[in-house]
């Protein structure tokens, strides 16, 4: 059932178009880049939010929330996003069916 005698089916995809390149090359900045930098600004604000002055401490505290929420929203809006448009550039399926050769 399903597929006749003697011949060989293959399926694959053909390569991803220019802007889907871009697209794709996106998706993965916007998914590793944020919890990346979200690292780097608690490792960087540490010894600022530690400071003795009240002052330095709260704006280092005020800058790191606002930080961590900008890279949050910008991580969780972009990759769903992101990752629809990645599905819908890529290549076209391609099936390609040729007959078997006859046993020798």
């Amino acid at each position: 059932m399903g597929r006749p005698e003697g011949l060989i089916r293959f399926e694959a995809r053909a390569p991803r178009g220019g802007f889907g390149r871009v697209v794709k090359f996106f998706f993965w900045l916007v998914l590793l880049a944020p919890p990346l930098l979200m690292l780097g600004t608690c490792a960087g604000l540490k010894s600022f939010v530690m400071s003795d002055d009240d002052e330095v401490a709260l704006g280092a505290m005020m800058f790191g929330a606002s930080a961590l929420g900008l890279l949050w929203a910008l991580w969780l809006g972009g990759v769903p996003v992101l990752a629809l448009l990645m599905l819908a550039t890529r290549g076209r399926k391609l099936v390609i069916e040729q007959a078997s050769p006859p046993p020798a």
